[in-house]
């Protein structure tokens, strides 16, 4: 869920992290996209999709979930959008 570009410049600690559990492409949302479009092959409808996302990109990974599944997005404690809630239609 990270930008490539960015992973050099991370905390020494998130680093210690596998490289392929942070890399999320050149925008960050490669895997969004993946999940968003297989998701609702697994899911029965009504199903439901859970989501932890990255500052600024929860109304984009939003957007990708939209044509298969009513999204809600939730805030955190600092009031980031930071949680993606979604249903299978």
């Amino acid at each position: 869920y990270i930008r490539t570009g960015e992973l050099d410049g991370l905390q020494a600690e998130v680093q210690r992290e596998p490289r392929l559990a942070l890399d999320g492409g050149a925008d960050g949302l490669d895997f969004y996209r993946i999940i968003a479009r297989r998701a609702s092959d697994f899911l029965k409808s009504g199903g439901r999709l859970y989501l932890e996302v990255g500052y600024g990109q929860a109304e984009l990974v939003a957007g990708l979930l939209r044509e298969n599944f009513f999204v809600n997005i939730k805030k955190d404690y600092d009031d980031i959008e930071r949680m993606i809630l979604a249903q299978k239609k």
